[in-house]
């Protein structure tokens, strides 16, 4: 089957959601359970504690005895209070990373109070639709900027302008308490991998899920789901750094300052195969980087040395992936080694064994 299947499953200590489609792992996002640190996606009202000189920066009180780092305090002071959302999870000697770029999510629409303007998901190529679906929310443009989704194409004009009135009129409710602390959780992995790859065509939960998912026809509970989806092995193969294409294979190997990508031939011949290898590799590197939730600086280096029009055909293709597969992901273009340079952005932590046992 090749339509997307979502499957959900929680533990005592872990949820974990995955997408498959065509039997291969396409997205993966997994929740620690009873994790108190501020997550990313987390909304929070948060008090300036403090300015750092020289570097536009400022610490914020987040409330409940953490704090934030503000990498960009333009034009606030010691004492302001702001509504913040959580970019990066606090990591060792670093606190939660905190950006007044503030989303709220619904169904079909994504409202960013700080973004003006009206963007539609580039999956809708229509031009009639798109503009059908730019007019009805015109009307809250005042308010800020909205996304709408891919799966937003078929709803009725009248029901989006009605969730995007509740998303303003939440954000207004959000903004109205000014003592620090939470204000919205991050969103839970069925959100967040919905959100990221689209609505699937059937769900497959265990009892324990249920309640994240709608009821209908597409859901199926099953006591296992990862293990009637045949997951294990796929996510067993995330465990190390080599990963297996349908020749060669690529070596991802994290570092605390980038993510390094090897692409070998294996047994293939130099010349045209080498150029297979690297083109299945540029589609498949996104996803890996993604399932195993690896971000930052990434290089890759290719095999046999690409010069001329292969590079670029290699970096349109993991533009593309990247663009399906990841959040937000540039492509720097080629440094004077010879190694694609790109830029990833972070995810909340790194893919731990824990998670796939």
């Amino acid at each position: 089957m090749k339509e997307p299947i979502l499957a959900v499953e929680t533990g005592p200590a872990l949820r974990r959601a995955a997408l498959m489609r065509a039997g291969r792992l396409e997205a993966l996002e997994i929740d620690r359970l009873g994790e108190t640190r501020p997550l990313p996606g987390a909304i929070y009202r948060c008090r300036i504690t403090g300015l750092i000189a020289g570097l536009g920066a400022a610490v914020a009180d987040l409330g409940g005895g953490e704090n934030g780092f503000l990498p960009d305090a333009t034009g606030l002071t010691e004492g302001d209070s702001l509504l913040v959302s959580v970019r990066r999870a606090a990591e060792p000697g670093k606190a939660a990373r905190l950006s007044p770029a503030v989303e709220l999510a619904s169904d079909h629409l994504v409202f960013t109070p700080r973004r003006p303007g009206i963007n539609v998901s580039r999956k809708i190529a229509d031009e009639d639709a798109r503009a059908r679906l730019r007019d009805a929310l015109a009307p809250f443009a005042p308010q800020g900027g909205f996304v709408i989704r891919t799966g937003a194409l078929d709803v009725p004009s009248d029901t989006l302008a009605e969730e995007a009135a509740a998303l303003v009129a939440r954000h207004d409710r959000l903004a109205a308490d000014t003592a620090p602390g939470l204000r919205a959780p991050a969103p839970d992995a069925v959100a967040r991998l919905i959100g990221r790859m689209g609505p699937p065509a059937a769900i497959v939960a265990d009892d324990a899920s249920r309640p994240l998912l709608p009821d209908g026809p597409s859901l199926r509970l099953d006591p296992a789901p990862f293990e009637a989806l045949d997951l294990d092995a796929a996510l067993t193969a995330l465990r190390g750094p080599r990963h297996d294409l349908a020749e060669g294979w690529v070596s991802i190997d994290p570092t605390p300052a980038l993510v390094a990508v090897d692409v070998n031939t294996g047994d293939a011949a130099r010349g045209r195969a080498a150029v297979r290898v690297n083109l299945d590799a540029a589609r498949t590197v996104p996803r890996l980087l993604s399932l195993r939730h690896l971000g930052g600086p990434v290089l890759v280096d290719f095999a046999a040395a690409p010069k001329g029009d292969d590079r670029a055909r290699l970096a349109d293709a993991f533009r593309d992936a990247a663009s399906r597969y990841l959040v937000e992901a540039r492509v720097l273009g080629w440094g004077p080694a010879g190694l694609l340079e790109t830029v990833c952005r972070r995810p909340a932590r790194p893919l731990d064994p824990e998670d796939i046992e």
